[in-house]
């Protein structure tokens, strides 16, 4: 399931606002940047540590797949989504109801008028 062309966050200036601006959720497996905005985008962006071309689009596919199943319970914003390494090391199973849980998480604080999130931190 491909994230519509709509939703996709672009451009160098969109990213260093939310790098910048943006409050930040780790958890175990991956690390969520987000900026508050009227409408809601997002980017997976993996390194080239993690592997070639094929390892990366497949891990790119299902973050944002896990996304997509959640999206519309998360406040509006941009959200950048970086995997860690620990991603690796589990089944997809595992990581996949951490992402869940991870989301729910954020939108019972988003639920709070918390604008950064700040009770997930």
């Amino acid at each position: 399931m491909a994230v519509r062309r709509s939703l996709r966050l672009q451009g160098k200036k969109n990213f260093s606002r939310v790098y910048k601006e943006g409050s930040v959720v780790r958890s175990d497996y991956v690390v969520v940047y987000f900026l508050p905005a009227s409408e809601q985008k997002v980017a997976v962006v993996v390194s080239k540590r993690f592997g070639n071309a094929v390892k990366r689009n497949r891990i790119r596919r299902l973050l944002l797949e896990a996304w997509q199943e959640n999206h519309d319970h998360l406040p509006s914003g941009y959200y950048i989504i970086l995997p860690r390494f620990s991603l690796l090391s589990v089944e997809e199973n595992v990581w996949r109801s951490k992402a869940k849980e991870l989301f729910h998480e954020w939108q019972r604080a988003s639920g709070k008028n918390s604008p950064h999130c700040s009770a997930v931190l």
